[in-house]
């Protein structure tokens, strides 16, 4: 069962909260630690994602382990594995028991296969040899604006999602696992008492739209996205309860979008792509739009002030993952809306996300 979310106030609050205390910290430990613990982020990173990759979090399930009965259970050399272990226990993402064992912690619950909020397709797609081949590209991608993915293979970011499925099933695996996160708060933080009927355009398998649709029984849904994407949605439906209440529609959200529906639903969608290419996909959402529909946008806005924020990291990842994406401002946000014959009513913070909610205009 998933646990119930905490108001969004409060959490705003602890964010607020760690930036400022953050704040402090940088200003009282020397510039050159600071340099030194910002490039051991890459090792954060792989060391998250081999712990998800090799099933650690898994092989803990059923209580703690030592170093020999966790080798038993997943393909790792003993001194390697409890090397490992021991820079995640250090971070906070696993915990040693009594007996020299290792242990899960709530953190490293999120690793597992079975949680409901699942983070480990995430973490294996962020640790990937195949992600870290587009970040190594890094350097070009600020010097030239080309994305990382075309200079290591050749094509674009989507196009390699589309030929190599291997690749393509982790990336949308691990959007599930992020809309996962996001969702329960989604459904919670926005008011759909007046909605009738949601379409999630670029809804991925579902694990969004079916979160909205089990916390408001009233709701029937459309899930809308690639013919290869919405093929695996039938069992995210099924596990939520909701299948019976959702039409599954494969199609390309550049052409048309189905229509019919009260309200429809981007999440990530738009930062994927360049300001040309957002017009055409509200544009053909609009067209779908009856006259009081609306359009909620999920996505990080990014602020205009310095203060870190998700949204700096999503940013600089949609330059070397796609070149032409990016985070935008919510000025920016209305100037895209108003070329597509949308305006911004008004923007609602679900944490995690800024649900912009556009009409026709």
């Amino acid at each position: 069962m998933r646990r119930r979310m905490p108001p969004a106030a409060a959490v705003s609050a602890l964010l607020a909260l760690r930036d400022r205390l953050a704040r402090v910290y940088r200003g009282i430990v020397p510039p050159s630690v600071r340099v030194l613990e910002g490039t051991f982020g890459l090792i954060e990173t792989k060391a998250l994602g081999t712990a998800a990759e090799l099933g650690v979090a898994d092989a803990l399930a059923d209580g703690p382990c030592s170093t020999a009965e966790l080798v038993a259970r997943v393909p790792a050399d003993p001194d390697g594995l409890a090397r490992l272990l021991g820079l995640l226990v250090s971070l906070g993402y696993f915990r040693r028991a009594r007996g020299d064992r290792w242990a899960n912690n709530a953190a490293s619950d999120h690793l597992r296969r079975d949680h409901p909020d699942s983070l480990r397709d995430w973490a294996r797609f962020m640790g990937a040899d195949w992600t870290g081949s587009i970040w190594n590209e890094l350097p070009g991608a600020v010097r030239t604006g080309r994305s990382g993915t075309e200079a290591a293979f050749g094509t674009s970011f989507f196009e390699l999602m589309e030929d190599r499925p291997e690749l393509g099933g982790l990336f949308d695996a691990a959007m599930a696992g992020a809309s996962r996160f996001t969702a329960p708060m989604f459904a919670a933080g926005y008011d759909f008492s007046g909605i009738r009927q949601i379409c999630d355009v670029g809804g991925g398998t579902g694990a969004l739209l079916a979160t909205v649709l089990a916390a408001h029984p009233h709701l029937d849904g459309v899930l809308f996205d690639l013919p290869r994407v919405v093929l695996n949605a039938p069992p995210v439906l099924r596990d939520h309860g909701v299948a019976d209440r959702v039409e599954v529609v494969g199609g390309d959200f550049f052409a048309t979008v189905p229509g019919g529906c009260d309200c429809y639903v981007m999440q990530s969608i738009v930062h994927d792509w360049d300001d040309d290419a957002c017009v055409r996909i509200l544009r053909a959402t609009r067209d779908a739009m009856a006259t009081d529909a609306r359009l909620l946008l999920l996505e990080a806005i990014l602020p205009t002030s310095d203060v870190l924020h998700p949204a700096r990291y999503a940013d600089l990842m949609m330059l070397v993952l796609t070149g032409r994406g990016r985070e935008r401002t919510r000025v920016e946000y209305e100037q895209l809306a108003a070329r597509a014959g949308l305006r911004v009513e008004r923007v609602v913070s679900v944490v995690t996300r800024d649900v912009l909610e556009l009409v026709r205009a």
